[in-house]
């Protein structure tokens, strides 16, 4: 009996697992959140921001060195001289090996500003980076929401034919009677059986859509193509544009191209710093330290340093980059009137198709309702005998047509929406 329970137990779950984990909606946007590669790639970046920054902060540390050598003289050298730091000139003749070792320390006071500008880049680099990864998570859950309502409607597509196909398939056993008794021809059962072959033919397209969109969806979210699957939403009942409404002032404010345009500004106002910096003296203070031994005898020496470094030859083209870099700057205050303007409208057209869209759903589920309707008098109308095949065929066209176009245009709201969202949140 023991043995029979964990055997049904391992059936069930290699059942499920065979059947593969639906995901919701919400759980298709956590996993996309967690393991798209873009995403995954797009973190990485601002984290190769922060080590730049990190590096660029070691600047202000002094600058080490440390140098050694040995050697040893050759007899026809035995007979010159050698000048030796802090030791003046030696003959060759007392010198046949030797070593010799310096350390460095030069410590930065003054270089024309460039390491504090330079930080400052770094750091509005990292700052970039970081609302890059904003705007790459926002565009995964956007592509996220489009996939899966389109999925959505695609399986109600599925539905809808079955619903014909049914319809289609006791017409054509009445049909059969029909032909029987003699009263039509075997050209209207050979019209139905036709129609249920187009039927069958468009469910194989919306089946090869499925399974394409469902390996896109799966893709985004870093899951398993083979078993991932969808619990469907409700996708015929959508709340009104009004329900997502924001004013486009207060939607800018949460568009981080305006930031990244603002941030691009003052990296091209400290680009103007940095080129003025380059024509600037660098002034620096260290110590060396010198230890040699070339007598048989260890020796050593500490020397105090201070350097004066001019960019001469910088300033014959140096005004030219700076004025270079002054043009650029403009620039980018141009741009950035010109991004809030052009986004401003961005986020009325994404309002203006939000309301679009829902427009065509009311305007599907009328036309849905009609056809509806339409469908079930003519099939009474048929059953009766008062109407042809072929305008009972026709209304199941129009029944098809118009439950297609209801599920598009309610997977084009919901993505109408996720956009909208994208660009006001």
């Amino acid at each position: 009996m023991r043995h029979t329970a964990i055997l049904l137990i391992s059936i069930a779950l290699f059942a499920n697992e065979a059947r593969g984990q639906q995901w919701t909606l919400d759980a298709c946007v956590d996993a996309a959140l967690h393991n798209n590669v873009e995403l995954k790639n797009s973190r990485l970046e601002s984290e190769m921001a922060a080590e730049d920054k990190a590096q660029a902060f070691t600047n202000y540390f002094p600058q080490l060195s440390a140098t050694g050598a040995g050697f040893i003289g050759a007899k026809d050298l035995m007979r010159g001289e050698m000048e030796v730091p802090m030791m003046g000139a030696m003959p060759l003749s007392m010198v046949k090996k030797g070593v010799l070792a310096t350390l460095t320390a030069l410590q930065p006071l003054y270089t024309g500003g460039q390491v504090i500008v330079g930080n400052k880049l770094a750091a509005l680099q990292q700052e970039v980076r970081a609302l890059q990864l904003e705007m790459t998570a926002k565009d995964v859950q956007q592509n996220v929401a489009t996939y899966f309502w389109r999925l959505v409607a695609l399986r109600s597509n599925i539905t809808t034919l079955d619903a014909v196909d049914s319809q289609l398939q006791e017409v054509y056993r009445q049909t059969e009677q029909y032909l029987q008794a003699g009263v039509i021809n075997r050209n209207e059962l050979l019209r139905v059986q036709l129609k249920r072959e187009e039927i069958s033919s468009e469910r194989l397209r919306l089946q090869n859509g499925i399974e394409l969109v469902r390996m896109m969806l799966a893709q985004l979210c870093g899951a398993d193509m083979a078993t991932f699957d969808i619990i469907p939403g409700e996708i015929h009942s959508p709340q009104a544009p009004e329900t997502y409404f924001l004013p486009a002032d207060q939607a800018l404010i949460n568009r981080e191209e305006v930031e990244l345009t603002e941030r691009s500004q003052r990296a091209s106002e400290l680009q103007v710093k940095m080129q003025r910096g380059k024509l600037l003296p660098s002034v620096a203070i260290g110590a060396s330290g010198v230890y040699y031994n070339m007598t048989e005898k260890n020796q050593g020496n500490l020397v105090g340093l201070a350097t004066v470094s001019i960019p001469i030859s910088e300033w014959w083209g140096g005004s030219h980059a700076i004025r270079k870099a002054q043009m650029a700057a403009q620039q980018s205050r141009n741009t950035l009137q010109d991004v809030r303007q052009k986004l401003q409208i961005d986020i009325l057209s994404a309002w203006n198709n939000l309301r679009e869209a829902y427009a065509q759903i009311q305007i599907a589920q009328r036309s849905t309702e009609q056809a509806d309707e339409n469908l079930r008098l003519s099939r009474n109308q048929y059953d009766a005998g008062t109407m042809s095949l072929t305008d009972l065929l026709d209304a199941v066209t129009l029944y098809t047509q118009s439950h297609s176009r209801l599920d598009t245009a309610c997977a084009d709201y919901q993505a109408r929406i996720a956009e909208y969202l994208r660009k006001t949140r």
